[in-house]
């Protein structure tokens, strides 16, 4: 081989590890991505802030904790834990969310319901 072409193909070779390296160490992994995600999903509910703010402040202080780790620290697995955790904390609040609504319109069904078996009551005395 010319050693111009060796040290040609060295050179591009090398550079494209530098790429993929630095690609590797900058791009947010998967689950952070997933995280990001969910959270911002569960955020944009408005019955998840209103009915499930505790949950919804838990999803996102994970997913702060796991942006944190990620940009200080590259750190993959401990990133994907606490995302996986943040993503499961965002699902939680929009469920909880989801449940307490349910839960108030049962009420509000049997309230209802109540009121129209005493009126109902009321007319069969009359």
């Amino acid at each position: 081989m010319h050693p111009m072409l060796r040290s040609t193909t060295v050179l591009a070779i090398s550079a494209m590890a530098a790429g993929f390296l630095s690609a590797c160490t900058t791009a947010p992994s998967m689950a952070l991505e997933r995280a990001r995600t969910a959270v911002g999903t569960a955020s944009a509910d408005p019955a998840v802030a209103r009915h499930a703010a505790l949950e919804l402040k838990q999803a996102t202080e994970a997913l702060a904790q796991a942006n944190s780790i990620w940009s200080k620290t590259s750190d993959e697995a401990e990133t994907n834990h606490i995302a996986y955790m943040a993503a499961l904390q965002a699902e939680a609040a929009t469920n909880a969310a989801r449940a307490r609504m349910l839960a108030a319109n049962i009420r509000t069904a049997n309230s209802g319901t109540a009121q129209i078996s005493l009126h109902t009551e009321a007319q069969t005395r009359r």
